[in-house]
């Protein structure tokens, strides 16, 4: 319990309206949004309006969390260990690490459901295309969070991170075709990812 309240004093003190910075920053995000949907408003189609605006907004506030509203760290460096967490886990059965890996793989799973509906028309409904585009898409994102954190010296660099956050990708983007008529044994690999990341934390937690 005392892990969730770090987390949630976390949330608060780095939100959005946490300073006058950010809420400067987030009026800024908010107007720029506003005047592209002015610009293409004859352009994109009701669902097009709706899905990008949300797709952009929550994009700023993956980088809002992650390391615009941080403060830096001399200690912020990188960690190239690939699965140190479950290894960190095992050891310690630190449930606050438990928790990183979960908000690292739910924080994308959005992604991986608006990206899809908002840009349908443009991917053209072509399955393999849609699919491979969402990924490189969140790819780009989760890599360019990790290397800021690196250089503005406000998180740490992981391979864990960007792992856990494809995953979270990946069943979001599962989630979408499910919510879009797929049968469930049609797109069921794309949640195999999460599963076997909750089967590995019960594991190393016991």
């Amino acid at each position: 319990m005392e892990e969730v309240l770090r987390y949630y004093n976390f949330f608060i003190q780095h939100g959005i309206f946490s300073s006058r910075k950010t809420i400067i920053e987030t009026v800024i995000v908010v107007l720029l949004i506003i005047t592209l949907l002015i610009f293409n408003k004859e352009k994109w189609s009701a669902r097009e309006k709706v899905g990008r605006m949300a797709v952009w907004f929550y994009l700023y506030l993956i980088f809002l969390f992650t390391f615009l509203a941080r403060s830096s760290n001399e200690e912020a460096g990188k960690n190239l260990l690939l699965f140190w967490s479950y290894q960190h886990i095992y050891s310690t059965h630190d449930f606050y690490i438990v928790l990183e890996v979960l908000i690292n793989c739910l924080m994308f799973v959005p992604v991986g459901i608006l990206v899809p509906w908002a840009y349908r028309n443009y991917l053209h409904e072509e399955m393999v295309r849609e699919r491979n585009t969402v990924m490189l898409f969140g790819l780009i994102v989760s890599i360019s969070v990790e290397c800021l954190q690196l250089v503005t010296k406000t998180g740490f660099f992981e391979w864990d991170d960007i792992m856990h956050n494809m995953i979270g990708l990946v069943w979001g983007y599962g989630l979408f075709l499910w919510m879009m008529g797929k049968k469930f044994w049609e797109v069921h690999r794309y949640f195999l990812p999460m599963v076997a990341v909750g089967l590995a934390l019960l594991i190393t937690m016991l």
